[in-house]
C-alpha cells in the first residue's frame, strides 16, 4: 500500500515547484502514454477547465506516489484501463447509498490503496465553496476517473 507520507511528499514537491510541473506532466505522459490519452479523452471535456487541470495534478501524484515506493511501474494499456473504469462505474451503479460519501464506501472496502483513495476522496469532497472544487455532477466520473488511474498503476 501506498504509504500517506509519500503522497504528502509528492504533494509538497509539486505545490512547492521546485520542478518545472510541464516536464513532470510530459515525463508522466512518455512513461504512461495509453493512460494519458485516457485522462486526456473527450469523456474529460465535461469537466471544467478547473476541474481537467486538478485531475491531471492529482493522477501525477498518484502516478508519483506509486513510482516513488515501487520500481518499474508497468505501461497501462488501452484495454486494461477500459476494464478497470467499466468495474468502477458498475460500483457506483450497486450502490444504493444517498450521500456521494457512503457511496464511496464499497471502493475502500475492496483496496489495498485506501491512502491514495483518501486523497481522491478528500478531493472530490472538498468544500464547493473552495476555489478548486469539484461540482456536483462531476464527482462521480472524477472519483471513477482516479480510480481507475490508481487501479492500473498498482
Amino acid at each position: 500500500m501506498i504509504q500517506e507520507a509519500t503522497i504528502d511528499r509528492v504533494l509538497d514537491r509539486l505545490e512547492r515547484g521546485t520542478e518545472d510541473y510541464e516536464t513532470e506532466i510530459r515525463d508522466f505522459a512518455e512513461s504512461q502514454p495509453e493512460l494519458m490519452d485516457y485522462l486526456t479523452n473527450e469523456d474529460t471535456e465535461a469537466f471544467t477547465e478547473e476541474e481537467r487541470a486538478l485531475l491531471m495534478f492529482a493522477a501525477l501524484v498518484i502516478y508519483q506516489s506509486v513510482d516513488d515506493e515501487r520500481a518499474g511501474i508497468p505501461v497501462a494499456g488501452g484495454e486494461e484501463i477500459a476494464q478497470a473504469e467499466e468495474h468502477n462505474y458498475e460500483i457506483f451503479g450497486r450502490s444504493k447509498a444517498s450521500s456521494f460519501r457512503d457511496r464511496l464506501t464499497p471502493f475502500f472496502e475492496d483496496s489495498e490503496e485506501e491512502e491514495l483513495l483518501a486523497f481522491v476522496e478528500d478531493l472530490v469532497l472538498a468544500d464547493e465553496e473552495e476555489e478548486d472544487s469539484i461540482s456536483g455532477e462531476a464527482r462521480e466520473p472524477f472519483f471513477a476517473t482516479l480510480k481507475t488511474v490508481v487501479d492500473v498503476l498498482t
